[in-house]
């Protein structure tokens, strides 16, 4: 997504490729987009002063078990932590339809194995206080045999770093002075006090295996994009970003590249929140459905709700972050027939961009929800995928093949009711996910607006749209295929800060400017050292919850000194909301709140004073005039109404049976519903039925 001074920004879209390091797809995007401003790749580097990057590469690694040979410095006693897991391991990261089946399930493998494990002589107490020193010849002589049995990344976890992360800090200096000594510079070392401040030595530990396993591969990647960003002219700042919903310049990203797993879909939140005035609904359910996943986050009053964790596969941890769920219902998903329950079976498995879905004519045989979306109409069998040396247009016959010799005629099925089968599933599982992420909050998804981008989502949107009451749909205009790039590219530079607490109801308004002021020093010394800015905000959040009980969730503190009527008020809130979360039985008579972490998140500004997202190609005919489309099983196709999205004008409505095609993607609008193009450029649908 490219954004110039105006305000006016174009898209380019590319397929990547792990081949290469991901690389073709990082230039060959922004070139693609450049071509849609009338530049050169030369002229397009040479004028641009910042990038913003949401690389998916350390979330690639993790899901594919591709990370570094890593090992762990951990206090003695506790070498088992993160093979023993919580008590919930088996169930963590498994589909519903496995939670029954714990005895068919299993704990994953590893990301450190069992060998390469090293406890240490030392003990911090839950206070803080050293109770036993490190033992530092233990310490030497854990990383001398780890460095030789050819680890490429050393995670140093100690019990209590939290409170006290002295001797973690240590630990590392001996670690780094003697991979100095045998020649390894390049081992990447982490310490889980840089990591999280989260209380729980599972979570904690995780995450600091993740950022180890993660970070060598990571590291490189970005530094070779700086390197070669230098070569072909670009001499602004590169920011990386961060699943908190900020961005961090890539000095600051390379060496915690755990916060870069999930920043792609927090990018598409930061979007959503960065227009919910201009849509004219701060409630916002933001659904991205791409090639791979579909995912799905809350805006509240105009602001991303938090994670009180977060999960990748099977291992959960906990990190500063935006709250986003993902299931494996992508345009690549593949359909399949379950031979032994005779059902039809969409994901979790995906044909990714290579070899793709049948209908890219690379290779891929199996099926997808892309296939079902050409067969029946949805996508125009004449369009081009991708833009540049890669744009392609796919092969309806061979989308109608795979899903006739893997689905309709196994299933005894005909062509397009084995397509339309292979629609609903995926419109159900992602219905669930919206459900379940909504009402399982507390929210009403009624009172919300459902944004629905990615290149597959507005294809599907009012399918899960109208299973759960919703009836209005926004389409962020035809950047919607790109929209969480374009959120990264409106994203602010923050900086988290966080701390350990314990402090119990009823809470001291001193006690607590005191821990904060703290928190507060030491984030204005960490921005006079990176960015030589006078502006910023400070926003300040506590961790929260009731004595006893094992939820937690972060509440925005005021800004300013404390009072104790702010802090009581902030209180009734919490509650209220912890009613809405858990239930009213999860709440407690008479037991005292507790705060239990707090974080200060220093701010920056940045995004593009205007906006101009209306992209209205007047040149173009926008009625396209009519095309076979399906929407309901055992039924005929209607002679849906096509229209070229970029070329309608605002303020006209579009009624179903229809359909919009869009750069990358389309709106399918069955009857009874309708659309209409605002003058932001967004597409609005309502669902009049619903």
């Amino acid at each position: 997504m490219l954004v110039d001074e105006s305000g006016k920004v174009a898209l380019g879209k590319t397929l990547s490729s792990p081949a290469d390091g991901y690389q073709s797809g990082f230039f060959g995007a922004i070139e693609a987009a450049a071509d849609k401003h009338g530049l050169s790749a030369e002229q397009v580097y040479g004028r641009l002063n910042s990038i913003s990057h949401g690389s998916t590469v350390a979330t690639n690694i993790v899901a594919e078990r591709a990370g570094a040979r890593i090992g762990l410095i951990t206090t003695r006693g506790f070498e088992d932590t993160v093979r023993i897991m919580r008590g919930m391991g088996r169930a963590t990261g498994e589909p519903p339809e496995n939670l029954l089946r714990v005895a068919q399930t299993s704990k994953p493998e590893p990301l450190v194995s069992l060998e390469h494990i090293r406890g240490v002589t030392e003990r911090v107490d839950c206070d803080g206080e050293v109770v036993v020193a490190l033992n530092e010849i233990e310490v030497q002589n854990a990383a001398q045999a780890l460095i030789a049995a050819g680890v490429e990344a050393i995670a140093i976890a100690f019990l209590w770093s939290v409170r006290n992360a002295t001797h973690e800090h240590r630990a590392r200096e001996i670690v780094r002075d003697l991979a100095t000594e045998l020649f390894t510079p390049e081992l990447f070392i982490t310490i889980s006090s840089d990591i999280s401040k989260a209380v729980g030595e599972y979570e904690r530990f995780v995450a600091t295996l993740i950022n180890a396993y993660v970070g060598p591969v990571t590291s490189n990647y970005l530094h070779t994009v700086q390197d070669r960003l230098k070569e072909v002219g670009f001499a602004g700042d590169l920011h990386v970003m961060q699943c908190h919903g900020g961005m961090v310049p890539l000095e600051s990203s390379v060496d915690r590249p755990v916060l870069t797993i999930g920043s792609g879909p927090v990018g598409g939140l930061m979007g959503c929140a960065r227009v919910a005035d201009q849509v004219g609904k701060r409630d916002l359910i933001a659904s991205d459905m791409g090639g791979t996943t579909f995912d799905v986050g809350i805006v509240k009053d105009a602001e991303p709700l938090t994670a009180e964790d977060t999960l990748v596969g099977k291992f959960r941890y906990r990190v500063p972050a935006i709250e986003v769920t993902s299931i494996g219902a992508g345009g690549s998903s593949i359909a399949w027939a379950d031979r032994h329950g005779g059902g039809l079976r969409v994901g979790p498995l995906s044909a990714g961009s290579r070899p793709g879905p049948a209908c890219y004519g690379r290779g891929g045989q199996e099926p997808t929800v892309t296939d079902a979306d050409l067969v029946l109409g949805y996508i125009d069998a004449e369009v081009i995928f991708g833009t540049g040396r890669g744009a392609f247009t796919p092969s309806r016959d061979l989308a109608e093949q795979a899903i006739r010799e893997r689905i309709a005629e196994p299933l005894g099925l005909s062509l397009h009711d084995a397509a339309l089968g292979i629609v609903e599933v995926t419109n159900a599982k992602m219905a669930n996910l919206l459900g379940n992420g909504i009402i399982g909050r507390g929210f009403d998804p009624r009172d919300f607006a459902l944004m629905s981008y990615g290149g597959a989502g507005p294809l599907h949107a009012v399918g899960y749209a109208a299973t759960l009451g919703i009836d209005t749909i926004v389409v962020p205009g035809e950047v919607a295929s790109v929209w969480s790039a374009f959120g990264i590219s409106q994203a602010d530079i923050r900086y988290q800060h966080e701390s350990a607490a314990v402090f119990i109801e009823p809470f001291s308004p001193d006690d607590l400017e005191q821990a904060l002021g703290e928190l507060e020093a030491t984030a204005r010394a960490a921005i006079s050292e990176r960015e030589n800015v006078l502006r910023f905000e400070s926003r300040r959040y506590a961790r929260m919850q009731f004595q006893g009980q094992i939820h937690e969730l972060e509440w925005r503190l005021p800004d300013g000194p404390l009072t104790d009527e702010q802090i009581a008020t902030s209180c009734r809130d919490f509650v209220t909301m912890y009613g809405q979360r858990y239930g009213e039985a999860a709440l407690l008579p008479g037991a005292q709140l507790q705060i239990t972490g707090l974080r200060v998140e220093t701010v920056m500004p940045r995004g593009s004073a205007q906006l101009d997202r209306y992209q209205l190609r007047q040149a173009t005919a926008w009625e396209k005039g009519t095309r076979q489309v399906w929407f309901t099983l055992g039924e005929g196709p209607f002679d849906a109404r096509a229209f070229n999205g970029e070329a309608m004008p605002a303020g006209h409505v579009v009624h179903g049976p229809a359909v919009i095609d869009l750069d990358v993607t389309g709106i399918v609008l069955p009857p009874g519903s309708s659309c209409e193009r605002r003058a932001t450029g967004d597409f609005v649908v309502t669902l009049n039925g619903a």
